[in-house]
């Protein structure tokens, strides 16, 4: 058995299911059987909405044995600290690969797999649009805003004509109070159709930023404070330009001149395939 773990709270957003979501698809084409790993329930239900089987809910990375057995593969998709854990799975575990991005040290003789580097992007070709016949801006901010910085930052993001997302996570009573200076407030069942049609896509969060670059879209990366400085390297490198949050400025100027990415930014399947059960 394969075992996919995404790391999912009220307080995280989506990316590490979303990937994990990717390589379930892509493991089921190919006929090899695997199971999710979640840590909530409404991550079990933003999963059925993406198209995925129920989802195995366990408390935290270090659950994972009381699901895995003793030769079974396992992917981590997570920042949680394991400490001498790892050390155990990969003990246990005939297999163990460690989704981080911007990579990490091998501690304890996991292999780890930055996903945001070429022919290592799990990313849904569902997904894919064009980039004719689209219309709009978006904000797909976050999966979840429990400090409520989209309040924090009203001046940054009023009279841009930008549609919201609303987050999994989003607070119920929080989508009166952002109605007041964003257009149309889209559910989050519709985060796909939003990145296969909207001509623009404001997010702070890195892998829908690629995902959306994927589909078609002109993508802007809002830097949030708490994000590593080798995401935003990363952003660029792609030709995706990122604009510290909170500086308007660099926002308007960045928005007129914003275009699709002009390579292509794609899933290899055979790369994780072969990461998986190949010799």
């Amino acid at each position: 058995m394969i075992w996919l773990y995404a790391h999912t709270n009220h307080k995280e957003d989506l990316d590490s299911l979303r990937r994990m979501g990717v390589l379930w698809k892509i493991l089921h084409a190919a006929g090899i059987e695997a199971e999710l790993l979640v840590n909530d329930y409404r991550a079990q239900l933003a999963a059925r909405e993406m198209g995925l089987p129920l989802a195995t809910t366990i408390e935290t990375m270090l659950d994972i044995d009381a699901v895995a057995e003793f030769g079974d593969r396992v992917v981590i998709d997570s920042t949680e600290e394991a400490g001498e854990r790892m050390g155990h799975f990969v003990e246990r575990f005939e297999r163990v690969l460690r989704v981080l991005p911007c990579g990490a040290e091998n501690r304890y003789g996991e292999r780890v797999i930055d996903p945001f580097t070429a022919g290592q992007f799990l990313l849904d070709p569902e997904l894919e649009g064009s980039t004719e016949s689209r219309a709009g801006r978006v904000l797909i901010y976050r999966d979840s805003d429990p400090g409520k910085e989209l309040l924090e930052h009203r001046e940054f993001f009023e009279g841009l004509d930008l549609d919201l997302y609303w987050g999994t996570y989003f607070y119920v009573k929080y989508e009166d109070l952002l109605g007041e200076f964003f257009g149309t407030i889209h559910e989050s069942e519709e985060y796909g159709e939003l990145l296969q049609k909207a001509q623009t896509v404001l997010t702070a969060m890195p892998q829908t930023a690629f995902e959306a670059a994927a589909a078609g879209a002109a993508v802007l990366f809002l830097r949030r404070p708490d994000l590593p400085d080798c995401l935003c390297e990363r952003m660029g490198s792609y030709g995706i330009p990122v604009v510290e949050l909170g500086d308007r400025p660099a926002l308007e100027q960045a928005l007129k001149s914003l275009r699709p990415v002009p390579g292509p930014i794609e899933s290899i399947p055979s790369f994780w395939i072969e990461a998986l059960v190949g010799g």
